[in-house]
């Protein structure tokens, strides 16, 4: 007896599983199940005092000094990113931090830096 791939033998029955409820979603619901699926991953951006902006802003100087390698944490999109490397200089101009992930040299902006942890 040959068996579809999508169909599974219970018994006598032959099932389809979850492929049987796939016709059951319109594409408004699917569409409606990723949004809340997305919204659901969501982060709300942290609230730094100053205290928290002024110790960030130790640490980097510290790293700059050093050379040493640093772990950038950002916020951007609902999302957190992370980044490394050693920290080359900050643009006051640009507000930006430019650092160096040993392929070349990036650029992060300071509004999205939540964090900043010296690995060596």
């Amino acid at each position: 007896m040959k068996i579809n791939k999508h169909m599974k033998q219970v018994g006598e029955i032959k099932d389809r599983g979850i492929i049987k409820w796939q016709g059951m979603f319109l594409t408004e619901h699917v569409e409606m199940i990723k949004a809340w699926r997305e919204e659901e991953t969501k982060v709300p951006k942290p609230d730094l005092t100053e205290v928290d902006l002024q110790l960030i802003q130790e640490e980097i100087e510290i790293a700059m000094k050093r050379k040493c390698i640093v772990q950038i944490k950002t916020w951007k999109d609902a999302k957190f990113f992370y980044h490394e490397g050693i920290v080359e200089e900050m643009d006051f101009r640009t507000k930006v931090i430019i650092y160096n992930d040993s392929v070349k040299n990036r650029r992060v902006p300071v509004g999205e830096i939540v964090s900043i942890t010296i690995i060596e």
